[in-house]
């Protein structure tokens, strides 16, 4: 056995490895999704369930998607099958190009983005009903945990509600919470803060992400690239 022999069976586990994981990972995402389906009739309590079937099926989509690249990956690494790694290869490239699409068109977009979003939490705080909406809860949680209230500052809820703001506005969320003890902050400069402080490791994150996904398309490429020359045979010379 050769170095090259060596190299392309330390490339063919390294690749079978890391899908391997990648697999784990996504059939863990695509059971979190079926679960939370099933357990959507549970919350009788909560009269608007629509965000819950969202994300439910965002993580069944994601983990359907993350499962089946995974399993080209392994396959072709471990089959040796230059059709599957072929696939596995095209598909790869093709999220790499969606991430690198997805990441320009929020650079240029970027302010466009902000203030849709801006716009939209806007409302929804402009429409907070009586807290047992999945909407409702959701922002009372963050602004428990954040320590804020409303998006800007607890003015953004509308008069009705100022008399009587949400207990998560208030620190220990007492039963009455008014503009006197409710937090002056809001929650989107709260926001802006903890992504600040985390925006090194969301670079370092996406950076090996896009590395690792570019050394996976660069292993699949090499073995297909090998188990091409062992199949097709060299031309006879006379």
């Amino acid at each position: 056995m050769g170095c090259e022999d060596v190299f392309a069976g330390a490339i063919r586990v390294i690749l079978f490895g890391l899908n391997f994981s990648t697999l784990l990972a996504g059939g863990v995402l695509l059971g979190c999704g079926v679960y939370v389906k099933i357990s959507v009739n549970e919350f009788t309590d909560v009269d608007d369930v629509t965000a819950i079937d969202m994300t439910a099926y965002f993580l069944i989509a994601l983990g359907s998607l993350v499962v089946v690249l995974s399993l080209f990956g392994c396959l072709g690494a471990c089959l040796q099958n230059h059709v599957l790694l072929s696939f596995y290869f095209a598909f790869m490239l093709i999220l790499l190009l969606a991430e690198i699409a997805i990441g320009i068109l929020y650079a240029v977009e970027k302010k466009t983005i902000e203030k849709q979003i801006d716009d939209a939490v806007k409302q929804r705080i402009d429409d907070y009903g009586d807290g047992t909406s999945t909407l409702d809860q959701a922002i009372a949680t963050i602004q428990t945990l954040l320590e804020c209230c409303g998006y800007e500052s607890s003015l953004d809820y509308k008069i009705s509600v100022l008399a009587g703001l949400p207990s998560s506005c208030c620190k220990g969320e007492p039963s009455f919470c008014n503009l006197a003890n409710a937090y002056k902050d809001g929650c989107k400069t709260k926001i802006n803060a903890f992504l600040g402080s985390q925006s090194m490791l969301v670079v370092i994150v996406i950076c090996s992400v896009v590395v690792m996904e570019l050394l996976t398309m660069l292993a699949a490429c090499y073995l297909r690239k090998r188990e091409l020359d062992d199949v097709i045979p060299e031309p006879y010379s006379y």
